[in-house]
């Protein structure tokens, strides 16, 4: 009845006044109606997923699944006409990468030749075995290594890395399997001078160690940015027994910083440099060095002389010769073409390397000397033997000659001859026929 009067009550009022009192209120009515609707729309979202997963469900059970099904056929079949036509990378693509047949792509990429995928497709199946077997046959050492140190097999690893030119990696497979000596080799031939180094101390072989370490310094001197260095130089050489190797290091040390750890301590007195004379008894013969001032001697006439010399030499070490004490001034040429060797105190450039870091002389100093000797007949600059090849300097002198005399200026002398029969040996061999 009151809603009634307040209506009609209001149907006086002008129409624009009206709107204006009841913008934005709903009628009760509406608003039920718009509260019933969000509760429906609640109610029947999830009943509209649910039925989304029933259909799915239904055709996924039913019509997907025969066309997967028919999908799967189609793939299979073309994958067997490649295979039948003898397209087996073709074939064993389809098998990895629509038909998930792991098993049966490796093979196929296998046998048709892609060994690289048919690696990856192994590896993707667990089966280091055939992986590396299938680097293997790609060429690929390094990849065939890694899997052959991952199965525990360090010296096989070793060896493939060594094949493969790697020899750092060599040297840390076998270090791994224990085999330090062999490591040092590697760790040597590779340049990694410090490596060998340490584990030559490690094996116990601390004169060594100190001539392997002092190698990696070859060709610098002390200055503020190595003097650590330098002082675990002298610290070897002072363990190995070297005390005027080692008294030399530290001088050079204290030379550029007075202050440096303990170097005024270590100091001790150095012997005094030797000189060189020629000796009296040469009177009326001639001596190499005599020859050698005219110049270059030219590859024929130096062979000659060589090989007396190295005759003299082999005769010499058999008498108990004091190696590292062969230089031009000590090799007399008799009236009756012999050569006569005297003990002498060679200048720097005809001492090996080993011997300027205080080893002790042996044979293969004097093979490194007499190296030096050949290549300043040849080429009458010694200053550059070891830094310059011969063939280089003289446009006449034999490549396999040449050869010989890089192997005998080897700065570390297990690379150099051993001795001089294999010297020889090679004379026989390199020479033949030229």
């Amino acid at each position: 009845m009151i809603n009634a009067i307040i209506l009609r009550l209001l149907m006086w009022l002008p129409a624009p006044l009206v709107q204006e009192t009841f913008r934005g209120f709903d009628t009760f009515e509406e608003r039920m109606r718009k509260g019933i609707s969000s509760y429906l729309l609640l109610f029947l979202l999830p009943l509209a997923y649910l039925a989304y997963l029933v259909i799915r469900f239904v055709y996924n059970a039913t019509l997907g699944k025969r066309g997967r099904t028919s999908m799967r056929e189609d793939f299979r079949n073309d994958a067997l006409k490649h295979e039948k036509a003898g397209e087996f990378v073709s074939a064993a693509f389809i098998y990895e990468k629509n038909l998930n047949d792991f098993e049966k792509a490796a093979s196929l990429y296998e046998r048709g030749g892609d060994f690289g995928r048919a690696a990856l497709v192994y590896q993707m199946l667990g089966n280091a075995d055939k992986e590396k077997e299938m680097y293997m046959q790609t060429g690929d050492l390094v990849n065939a290594a890694e899997i052959s140190f991952r199965q525990g097999e360090p010296e096989e690893a070793a060896r493939l890395y060594e094949q493969a030119g790697k020899k750092v990696d060599a040297a840390m497979s076998l270090e791994h399997a224990g085999r330090k000596l062999a490591a040092v080799r590697l760790y040597r031939e590779a340049g990694e001078y410090r490596k060998a180094a340490v584990l030559l101390q490690e094996e116990g072989r601390d004169k060594d160690a100190a001539d392997m370490f002092a190698i990696s310094l070859s060709g610098s001197t002390p200055d503020a940015s190595n003097l650590d260095d330098f002082y675990t130089c002298g610290l070897m050489f002072e363990k190995a027994g070297n005390k005027d190797k080692a008294s030399e290091i530290f001088s050079a040390i204290r030379a550029v910083d007075p202050d440096f750890r303990d170097v005024r301590e270590r100091v001790k007195d150095l012997p005094p440099e030797p000189t060189q004379e020629e000796s009296p008894s040469v009177k009326g013969r001639t001596t190499l060095r005599k020859i050698m001032r005219g110049g270059r001697i030219e590859p024929k006439q130096s062979m000659r002389l060589w090989v007396q010399i190295l005759k003299a030499l082999s005769e010499a070490h058999r008498g108990g010769w004091s190696c590292g004490s062969l230089c031009p001034e000590g090799i007399v040429l008799n009236a009756d073409h012999t050569v006569t060797l005297l003990a002498m105190t060679p200048a720097e450039k005809y001492r090996a390397p080993e011997t300027k870091r205080g080893a002790e002389p042996d044979v293969r100093a004097d093979i490194y000397s007499v190296g030096v000797i050949l290549f300043e007949m040849l080429t009458a600059i010694p200053e550059r033997a070891g830094s310059q090849r011969a063939d280089e300097l003289a446009e006449d002198v034999p490549e396999w000659l040449d050869a010989m005399l890089v192997k005998c200026l080897r700065k570390v002398r297990e690379d150099r001859y051993q001795s001089i029969e294999e010297i020889f040996q090679d004379l026989k061999a390199l020479s033949k026929g030229k």
